[in-house]
């Protein structure tokens, strides 16, 4: 069993060398939303580029991949024109959806796309689940912030849906609480932003490396 790391929030080639070279599976890059990690399209294809060469260019020690990580384009409330448009700019291979019915949504959209159901404290969902094609991420709602609280929500909803959907679970995890919401949820994969940073959009190297060595442990110990 492997679960799915993705470091989201990145703004910076050097932190997204510093994820890979950690064992981050996923890359999130928010291309449409209120937040201080949001990215224009451009930058985040400079990025994307640069990790196409399986390079380190920041000298961090980063392991050639056997193939290029999957990017995943963050987008608040995009019309599925936007959302692709979006997604080709900046080169990424998936789409997070946040404020989207994905009743709406096209089925035959091009790219693999996550839907973020907002939990609230609690535990009662506060969008649809999408088709049980789609991967579900599942996030602490907030009033005013569709992602990046840096608060968990009760788990026991997200291990109920896990039951039936993929699911990836965010909101306030970082190396101290990730394996306890593993062990009761068995998610598809985890996402982490603000807990792992220094400042706002800026990743804290150590933080990130803790973090995806603590679901590696995990993951060790399940398969044991």
């Amino acid at each position: 069993m492997r679960t799915v790391v993705k470091i989201c929030g990145i703004t910076r080639g050097q932190d997204a060398h510093v994820a890979l070279s950690a064992g981050a599976d996923w890359l999130g890059f928010i291309l449409k939303g209120a937040s201080p990690r949001l990215v224009t399209p451009q930058a985040a294809r400079a990025i994307v580029d640069g990790l196409a060469s399986n390079g380190d260019p920041a000298g961090l020690g980063a392991r050639p991949r056997a193939q290029a990580p999957v990017t995943v384009g963050v987008m608040v409330e995009p019309t599925p024109e936007e959302a692709l448009r979006l997604a080709r700019e900046a080169g990424v291979t998936r789409v997070q959806l946040h404020g989207v019915d994905p009743d709406r949504w096209p089925a035959d959209f091009p790219l693999p796309a996550a839907f973020a159901v907002p939990v609230a404290d609690d535990g009662a969902l506060m969008a649809p689940l999408p088709p049980r094609r789609d991967l579900v991420l599942l996030d602490t709602a907030d009033a005013m912030r569709a992602g990046g609280t840096g608060r968990p929500f009760p788990w026991f909803v997200a291990a109920t849906v896990a039951a039936e959907f993929q699911v990836m679970v965010a909101g306030g995890l970082d190396s101290g609480n990730v394996g306890e919401m593993l062990a009761e949820v068995r998610p598809f994969g985890v996402d982490a932003s603000s807990r792992l940073e220094s400042a706002p959009g800026l990743k804290d190297p150590d933080r990130v490396r803790r973090f995806v060595a603590a679901v590696r442990q995990w993951d060790a110990s399940a398969h044991d």
